[in-house]
């Protein structure tokens, strides 16, 4: 008995032996740091980074994501709204805005394996980083560049006498809002509120909540003007502290023209009333030549009225003369049937009498001749 139960013991070491090895290699679980520091990244508390306006993509403008997994295992970075890099930009190999990737898959060979994110929006993105059955997600966020772009935004148009507003706006390369940036605007055909014709706004660092007033727009500036006469109102705005731009990426905009333009709406008011007006008395006029038509012709239809009558009368009495007529002579032919039937009957006869004599006499001749020997006839 007791040499089975060691047997028993036995076998049950060994496979739990053979369990423990057949465990699978992904065992322990994914480590994550975020430069350098263990991932405690959250939508609302993203690792901020700045944008590359260098298009230049190095330590400068990257994050770091350092993933250590078990050896011969898959490590899968994939990006949402950011880009991924496997090296930095060196001098002899440089790596730009265009060379991001949005998904990057390494083999562990159980050391830290290290993928860069960089992005050129100021919206947060995010890295999911996977290893078997483990996961960690890194959220990101870029910080706005210089200054690259002016705007204008003006109105489509205005009424002479009213105050319109516009705006400015400043953007980096990317087209990201920068706050704090003072733009110079030259107003042609109009002044500021304060009469003047230049004024220098500086964009806004916030953008107003949902009903607070004034409002403000991150990035932008309003610009109010005094009562415009009618004509083309032009803003020009200007920042000439602009510089150039890296190499590969846009060339920036210092100067942006807006226009708009002014109506005298009364004066055109006025205008469609005297057009209505006059379009009026010409109707008024053809109104009443239709009226003056329909009366001659009206008359013109009573005038000829007893001619209709009479000429109708004339046709129906010459219809019945007509009638009357027909019937007498029917009444005619056929009153003489008979006697044209009996001349016939009687002309018929003499006819044949007359040819019945005629052949006598010319038998009776031809047999004279024939006694007395001359020519005989038919």
């Amino acid at each position: 008995m007791k040499t089975n139960k060691k047997i028993a013991l036995a076998i049950a070491a060994a496979l739990a032996l053979v369990g423990v090895s057949a465990l699978p290699a992904n065992a322990t679980p994914l480590a994550v740091t975020v430069a350098g520091v263990a991932n405690a990244t959250t939508s609302v508390a993203p690792k901020t980074v700045a944008v590359p306006v260098s298009n230049s993509i190095d330590a400068t403008n990257t994050v770091a994501l350092t993933a250590t997994a078990d050896t011969g295992t898959v490590v899968n970075f994939v990006a949402s709204g950011v880009k991924l890099v496997s090296t930095l930009a060196t001098a002899t190999a440089p790596v730009t805005t265009t060379s991001g990737v949005s998904t990057v898959s390494v083999t562990s060979t159980g050391v830290a394996t290290t993928v860069y994110a960089y992005t050129t929006s100021v919206n947060t993105g995010s890295v999911t980083i996977t290893n078997g059955a483990y996961s960690t997600i890194v959220y990101i966020q870029g910080t706005a560049g210089v200054v690259s772009n002016v705007y204008v935004n003006a109105p489509v148009s205005a009424a002479v006498n009213t105050a319109p507003t516009f705006s400015v706006s400043a953007t980096d390369v990317f087209g990201n809002a920068v706050a704090n940036v003072p733009v110079s605007v030259t107003l042609i055909n109009a002044t500021f509120s304060d009469a003047s014709i230049t004024k220098t706004l500086t964009t806004s660092a916030v953008t107003s909540a949902v009903g607070v007033i004034p409002v403000t727009v991150l990035g932008s500036a309003t610009g109010s003007l005094s009562a415009v006469s009618a004509g083309t109102v032009t803003i020009v705005a200007t920042d000439t502290a602009i510089g150039t731009n890296a190499v590969g990426l846009p060339a920036p905009i210092k100067t942006a023209i807006g226009t708009f333009s002014v109506s005298d709406l009364n004066a055109q008011i006025s205008g469609l009333n005297a057009q209505i007006a006059t379009l009026t008395a010409q109707v008024a006029t053809l109104n009443a030549q239709v009226a003056a038509d329909a009366t001659a012709l009206a008359a013109e239809k009573s005038a000829h009225a007893s001619d209709v009558a009479n000429a109708a009368t004339a046709l129906s009495t010459a219809n019945t003369s007509l009638a009357t007529a027909n019937t007498a002579l029917a009444n005619e032919k056929a009153a003489h049937a008979s006697d044209v039937a009996n001349a016939q009957a009687l002309l018929t006869a003499n006819t044949n009498a007359s040819t019945a004599k005629y052949n006598a006499l010319v038998k009776l001749y031809n047999a004279k001749a024939k006694k007395y020997k001359f020519a005989t006839t038919k």
